[in-house]
Parts: C-alpha cells; sequence; structure tokens
C-alpha cells in the first residue's frame, strides 16, 4: 500500500514536471526579405520560367524534325540554367535557406492562381449567358459565348503553362 502510494506521487510529479511549458527558443515571425532579395528572387522566377519554356521549345522542335531550332533552344536553356546557378549563389550568400526550390514552388503556386482565376472567369460567364439567354437579350448572350470561348482559350494556354512548370493536375488543384 504504501509502495503504490508513492509510485502515484511519483508519477503525479513526473507529470507536472513534463506538463510545464518552456518558451519557445524559435521565432514566431518570419524574419522580412529585403528589397534586395524580393528582386533577386523575382529574377530567379522569370530564369526558371525562361528554361522550362525552352526546355518545352526544344522538346517541340525536336519532335517537329526541326534540330536546329532545337539546339538553338537547347542551348538558351543552358544560358538560363547558368542565370539559375548564378542567382542561386548570390541569394545563398545572402541568407536564402533553398532559393531554387523557393522559386519553383512560388512559380508552381502563381500558375495555380492563374488557372484559378480562369476558372472563376469562365464560371460567371456561363452563368451571365444563361441569365442573358433567359432574359431573351440574344445580343448580350453572344457577347457572353464569345467572351466564354476566349476564357477558355486562355484556361487551356495557363493549364499548359503550369503543366511545363511542373503543376500535375492544375484544374483539379484549382
Amino acid at each position: 500500500m504504501k509502495k503504490t502510494l508513492l509510485t502515484m506521487v511519483a508519477a503525479c510529479f513526473a507529470a507536472l514536471a513534463f506538463a510545464q511549458t518552456t518558451p519557445s527558443t524559435t521565432p514566431t515571425d518570419q524574419p522580412t526579405k529585403t528589397p534586395e532579395e524580393k528582386a533577386q528572387m523575382k529574377d530567379l522566377r522569370k530564369d526558371i520560367r525562361a528554361y522550362d519554356n525552352d526546355k518545352a521549345a526544344a522538346k517541340k522542335d525536336a519532335k517537329n524534325g526541326d534540330m536546329t531550332a532545337a539546339t538553338a533552344d537547347k542551348v538558351a536553356a543552358k544560358a538560363e540554367k547558368a542565370d539559375i546557378k548564378a542567382d542561386k549563389a548570390v541569394l545563398k550568400s545572402e541568407g536564402v535557406k533553398h532559393p531554387v526550390k523557393t522559386a519553383d514552388k512560388e512559380v508552381k503556386k502563381a500558375d495555380e492562381a492563374k488557372v484559378k482565376t480562369d476558372l472563376k472567369e469562365m464560371k460567371t460567364d456561363k452563368v451571365a449567358e444563361k441569365a442573358d439567354i433567359k432574359d431573351g437579350n440574344t445580343a448580350g448572350a453572344a457577347a457572353e459565348k464569345a467572351d466564354l470561348k476566349a476564357d477558355r482559350k486562355a484556361l487551356k494556354k495557363d493549364v499548359r503553362a503550369a503543366r511545363r512548370d511542373g503543376v500535375k493536375h492544375p484544374i483539379r488543384r484549382a
């Protein structure tokens, strides 16, 4: 009985000792980026997009049999890759961790946002077209149908760009 009571008291003290909270040593807010870092990250994102576009163009030209254009696109992609490496070195020296990975995620997030806005525009055009048809406004319905067609074209373009930048299933993710 005495051993059980002492064991229970010791367990309570141990639980109380572990339950005490200590202040966190990690900062709660992220450090702010300097304007130079923001400009460098923007340049890195542009370089990543250009690299992806050049590689896609080279692949398309090679598939079509235009090897001179494909070679030119590969050379351009190689130059973009060198720019990416230079920007990465500068950003790492400024203290940015994993700059290429971060920029790649930002590019993908921007692509998803474009697809999402295109989908919203398409939905509003469909609703407006149905409302015009219901009201008997054929001219307005035709205009909305033309807007819808343009939005579909923009959506296809943005989906292709998102797929090229590495977003899997961009419409499903939006």
